[in-house]
C-alpha cells in the first residue's frame, strides 16, 4: 500500500458558523467539516501482531482522548482524530475560557504505545494546531 499525506499543515481555516450559539455548536460544526489530525511512525520491526494504543493529549490540562483511528501495516503505525473531536474532548475548557473567534494555537501531543512479545515502547509526538476563523 502506497500513499502520501498531501497537506502536512496543522492550520485549519473555517468560515464563520452562522447558526452556532455556543462553543459546543462550533465544535460540532468543525467536526462535520471532516478535517483530521494525523500521525504516522515507522518502527524497526514488523508490528502487525502488536497491541497498539494511541491518544491525543492537551499538555496544558493533561486531558486525553483516544485516537479515533489506528492502523498498522508491517512496520508502520498510523492514525488520526477529527479536529472537531479534539476541540470538544481535550481543548473545550481552553477554548471556552478564551472566547476567541479568530485564531487559536492549541498545542497537543500524540502518545503511541506498542506492546509486542512482552516488550513495550512509547512514542510521543508534539505539535500545535492552528485554528483560524474567517471574519
Amino acid at each position: 500500500m502506497n500513499g502520501a499525506i498531501v497537506n502536512t499543515s496543522l492550520t485549519y481555516t473555517f468560515n464563520p458558523c452562522t447558526h452556532c450559539r455556543s462553543w459546543k455548536d462550533i465544535c460540532n460544526y468543525i467536526y462535520f467539516q471532516g478535517d483530521t489530525v494525523c500521525f504516522s511512525i515507522q518502527c524497526n520491526q514488523n508490528i502487525e501482531h502488536a497491541v497498539i494504543t494511541a491518544y491525543f493529549e492537551n499538555p496544558l490540562t493533561h486531558t486525553t482522548y483516544k485516537a479515533e483511528r489506528i492502523e498498522k501495516i508491517k512496520n508502520t503505525v498510523y492514525g488520526f482524530s477529527l479536529v472537531g473531536s479534539l476541540m470538544e474532548k481535550i481543548f473545550f475548557d481552553t477554548i471556552n475560557a478564551r472566547h476567541l473567534f479568530t485564531t487559536m494555537a492549541l498545542p497537543f501531543s500524540v502518545h503511541i504505545n506498542i506492546a509486542l512479545h512482552n516488550k513495550k515502547v512509547h512514542y510521543a509526538l508534539s505539535d500545535t494546531i492552528q485554528l483560524q476563523f474567517i471574519k
